[in-house]
């Protein structure tokens, strides 16, 4: 079914595009306001799993993508249907500020230095994957579920419908008139044994000699319990508790309601019954034949030789493993995760971009990249000698003349810097600012100024402020007084357009001077 999509604009519908099943919408873009028609009374269409409300009419949905960019699932619920029709339309980066390849790019130096800082919860998405030691968000573990889970399940089902089945053999001590089967270690026995020999033969002996008379006899018999049904049995309970932990980590979810953050409140219920219903759908297959015969307590090193084997066995096995692996550490083409709004991936890229000029035009520094230190999500830490320079990323800076552990203070309320440059050498510790706005047009750079200041006037390291305090913006044509060097001497405070690498190796080498 096609759905016709339109920009609305001072009150007029302008059409962009069609949404095909299964096939993707370019041409869309962030902060802007869209209208979908409906097709029929009773549908209901969700942008990754919020529904989305109608215009006065009736006749359109109306959907309005906030600060984010890349492809974004949609799906159609008829009532006449029971499978909802899957739609995707990829939204741009808002073209002023920072084009669609310059976007990409920033992505591929992100994930490449720092692939955490990309992660986030807005509905859009790319191709995300690999694996690495980050710590796993909520939203990438839901991610890698919905994106694996059909394919693990239908291969479960192969699997029960065609299992691997491995013979048992044991031996057993049965009374002469039971035993059924013999081998060479019976035979053996019997030969030692004249009681035996004489129950067998047409000598009369009494009934009870023959009852007592006991042999050790061989079975062999037909079993589930064998390495490769225990390995995907094991993998089977460890997705089922993935499953739980995310029903339960959705359920008990709070949210910081952000005017630049898409609500995640709406999009909750729908994860919620998806996550429930999957539940079920592996409980159900957990409780049949081959994995409700498998005792997992025991383990081999020959449960992965048993797996690669059987090709049903292998491909269920590489999608558990997928399903639970951790972080990601590369853009893919088979795995897509939740990306953080635009302007977060724009201060995360300047972090990283800033962060890897120190480290090529300084390589006698020795350089440490820490995550999480005291009172700053991360630092990079470069050290010759006496001599020390440090990058800090959301540095908080306490008020009322608290200083934090680096030193740092606000002289009026908590200060939170994008970034802050600090020089420590022999003529003591200075600092710049460096704050990160995802602005472009003339009004919105002069009020992203007000940082500037903030930050030039509230902060003190050792009871001194910062040398500069500057904005960052993806481009500064319309206000070029504020990124003359002479003018931020002057006032201590500027703007300067940071877009590609380039630039960073420019600022940095003048910041450095």
């Amino acid at each position: 079914m096609e759905l016709q999509v339109f920009q609305f604009r001072e009150g007029e519908h302008q059409g962009v595009g069609v949404l095909f099943a299964e096939a993707t919408l370019r041409g869309l873009q962030e902060a802007s306001d869209y209208r979908i028609a409906c097709p029929c009374e009773g549908a209901q269409l969700f942008v990754d799993d919020a529904p989305l409300p109608r215009d006065a009419v009736g006749d359109h949905w109306c959907w309005s993508p906030g600060y984010y960019a890349g492809e974004v699932a949609l799906e159609l619920e008829l009532p006449h249907r029971a499978a909802p029709l899957c739609y995707v339309a990829d939204i741009g980066p808002t073209p002023h500020k920072t084009g669609r390849e310059q976007y990409v790019e920033y992505l591929a130096q992100i994930v490449d230095y720092a692939p955490d800082l990309l992660l986030g919860a807005e509905p859009a998405r790319h191709g995300l994957g690999g694996t690495s030691g980050t710590a796993l968000s909520l939203w990438l573990r839901y991610a890698r579920l919905r994106q694996f889970i059909e394919r693990y399940r239908r291969g479960l089902q192969h699997i029960i419908e065609r299992p691997i089945i491995r013979t048992r053999s044991r031996r057993e001590q049965l009374a002469l008139p039971r035993v059924r089967r013999v081998d060479g270690t019976t035979l053996r026995q019997l030969a030692q044994s004249p009681q035996m020999m004489a129950a067998l033969s047409d000598v009369p002996v009494s009934p009870s000699d023959v009852h007592e008379q006991r042999l050790d006899v061989p079975f062999h018999e037909p079993t589930f319990d064998n390495p490769a049904n225990r390995l995907i049995t094991r993998q089977l309970g460890e997705v089922r508790r993935l499953a739980k932990r995310l029903i339960n980590d959705l359920v008990d979810y709070t949210e910081q309601v952000s005017e630049t953050v898409t609500e995640l409140t709406p999009r909750l219920p729908r994860r919620i019954k998806y996550l429930r219903r999957v539940e079920k759908q592996l409980a159900r297959l957990f409780r049949q034949e081959p994995f409700s015969r498998v005792d997992t307590r025991q383990s081999s090193a020959a449960e992965l030789n048993a797996v690669s084997g059987n090709p049903h066995y292998s491909m269920t096995h590489r999608l558990g493993v997928r399903l639970l692996r951790q972080g990601l550490s590369a853009l893919a083409d088979d795995e897509q995760h939740y990306l953080a709004p635009t302007w977060e991936i724009y201060e995360a890229w300047c972090f990283v971009a800033l962060a890897q000029q120190l480290e090529t035009q300084h390589p006698e520094y020795d350089w440490r990249l820490r995550q999480n230190p005291r009172a700053a999500e991360r630092t990079l830490v470069g050290r010759k000698g006496e001599h020390t320079i440090t990058l800090y990323s959301q540095l908080v800076c306490p008020s009322m003349e608290r200083t934090n552990a680096h030193g740092y203070t606000s002289i009026s309320r908590e200060r939170r810097p994008d970034l802050v440059l600090e020089f420590d050498d022999s003529k003591g510790k200075r600092f710049i600012c460096l704050d990160s706005k995802y602005s472009a047009s003339k009004a919105r750079i002069l009020d992203a100024m007000a940082s500037a200041h903030i930050y030039r006037d509230s902060l003190r390291l050792d009871g001194r402020p910062p040398d500069l305090s500057i904005i960052l913006v993806p481009t500064n044509q319309a206000v070029s007084l504020l990124a003359d060097e002479g003018y931020q001497a002057r006032h201590g405070v500027g703007c300067v357009a940071l877009s590609a690498a380039e630039d960073a190796e420019r600022l940095m080498a003048r910041l450095m001077a």
